[in-house]
Formats: structure tokens, C-alpha cells, sequence
């Protein structure tokens, strides 16, 4: 099972977010961290992962050496693009 980190900016970017949004966002991370194949989607052109919570994303980078979901940003699906 891997074990989920979470930078700084995706810390302030949870912190930012309603207490319900987030608290969802993480429990779908703990949840995603038994089957990581099927619950992560690739971002096209990036080496980027994403999930997603109704509309708002998740993205990650996944290390399977390490054993580490990376979560880099986390926010709205209009914005959260322009931020990675």
C-alpha cells in the first residue's frame, strides 16, 4: 500500500477549500491508496496523475519505488490545470 504526501502548496490548496470538499478529496486519496491502478487517471502530456472528486481534481505523482502518492495541487477542474 502506498503511503500519501502532501506538499505544501496542495496542503494550503485543502486548507482553502470548504471543510466538506476537502474532507472528500481526502478520504477518496485514502480510499485510492488500496487499488491505485484503477482509481488514479493519467494527465495527458504531463507525467501527472489525477482523481477526481465531483469537480474538483487531485493531482498527483505516483512513485511505486518509493511507495509514495505525491500530491502536488489540489483544486477546481476549470483552474486546477493552469496551476501544474
Amino acid at each position: 500500500m502506498l503511503q500519501a504526501l502532501y506538499t505544501r502548496k496542495a496542503q494550503k490548496d485543502m486548507h482553502s477549500l470548504e471543510k466538506d470538499v476537502s474532507r472528500r478529496i481526502y478520504e477518496k486519496l485514502e480510499a485510492a491508496k488500496e487499488n491505485v491502478g484503477r482509481s488514479f487517471e493519467k494527465v495527458e502530456g504531463t507525467g501527472y496523475h489525477k482523481i477526481r472528486v465531483g469537480d474538483y481534481r487531485a493531482i498527483v505523482v505516483l512513485d511505486y519505488l518509493k511507495e509514495i502518492i505525491d500530491v502536488r495541487r489540489v483544486g477546481h477542474r476549470k483552474n486546477i490545470y493552469k496551476k501544474v
